[in-house]
């Protein structure tokens, strides 16, 4: 069973990426999908990285968000995949779609994207659905009976609000990257780890700090525990809504955390706890993903 998360190549989730590879924390059954957002040195070192580590990757040839794809010549092009065994050729099933983004050499593995019906079906007796080695789609059901076999299941489990000071009235709830008991049903699956589908351009400061953390339970299912901040009333003071959110965690990790559960990722989040430094959101959500993907290793393991 291989997990694909998918992630739009923001610089933390690409620096969350780069430190689990090189600690030797993902594992060959997980493959991190790349959808390029930006032309930018964390990128291009991530790749390095992957390629170094010698980590099952992929970077999505035609990125449908942002402005990565807009412009062919790059600051900090990519590095060379072409002898790469251990690359997978991927590619998002739209207007711009082309057969060369999913040719492979060697024993180089390909992947196609399809969330949409009809784009699919325009192509299901094409021979790149013949070829391809995996789609990776919506829990769809038509949908799901074009990819067929070759299916692998992209989801989002993380519950979208409007505010972060919404996760409060939330607290604990179901996370499932793929319904382990369903997964007969699919060849492999996907998520947005916690960061979601919806993608956005710019982030700005928000009136809470919500801290987000996945554990697995006794049974094998996944949950996510949201600890949000109390001073929610105006935007200012975000290194004390952390500690607000992080006092709470802590406690909590305490007394339910041990095992597989407590990953190398969640340890130094809970170091900021000893002292007064505010890390910035970007480091919090770096060792949030680091935790949720090292989990995933040990599970599939």
């Amino acid at each position: 069973m291989i997990y694909y998360p998918y992630f739009r190549g923001r610089m933390y989730d690409l620096l969350a990426l780069k430190e689990l590879v090189e600690n030797n924390l993902l594992g060959p059954n997980i493959v991190p999908l790349i959808e390029p957002v930006r032309d930018s040195k964390e990128l291009q070192m991530t790749v390095q990285t992957f390629i170094d580590h010698q980590q099952p990757f992929s970077v999505i040839a035609n990125p449908q968000v942002s402005v990565y794809g807009l412009n062919d010549t790059k600051l900090y092009p990519l590095p060379e995949v072409e002898n790469v065994e251990f690359y997978t050729r991927s590619a998002i099933l739209s207007a711009d779609f082309s057969s060369d983004f999913l040719q492979t050499s060697g024993r180089q593995k390909s992947l196609l994207i399809a969330q949409n019906y009809q784009l699919l079906k325009a192509y299901q007796h094409s021979q790149i659905l013949k070829s391809v080695d995996k789609i990776l789609i919506p829990d769809v059901a038509r949908i799901h009976k074009l990819a067929g076999e070759k299916a692998a299941l992209l989801a989002d489990p993380l519950t979208f609000v409007k505010h972060v000071e919404d996760y409060s009235m939330l607290t604990d709830e179901f996370f499932e990257p793929a319904n382990w008991y369903r997964m007969i049903d699919f060849d492999g699956f996907s998520d947005y780890s916690m960061v979601g589908h919806v993608y956005f351009d710019k982030g700005m400061p928000s009136r809470a700090i919500a801290l987000h953390l996945i554990y697995a339970t006794q049974d094998g299912s996944l949950r996510i525990h949201h600890f949000v901040s109390d001073s929610n009333e105006s935007m200012r003071g975000q290194k004390n809504k952390f500690f607000e959110a992080l006092d709470k965690l802590i406690p909590w990790v305490k007394e339910n955390i041990s095992g597989l559960n407590m990953t190398w990722g969640l340890e130094r989040l809970l170091e900021f706890g000893s002292g007064d430094k505010f890390p910035g959101l970007g480091v919090v959500k770096k060792l949030s993903i680091m935790h949720h993907l090292e989990l995933m290793g040990r599970l599939l393991e």
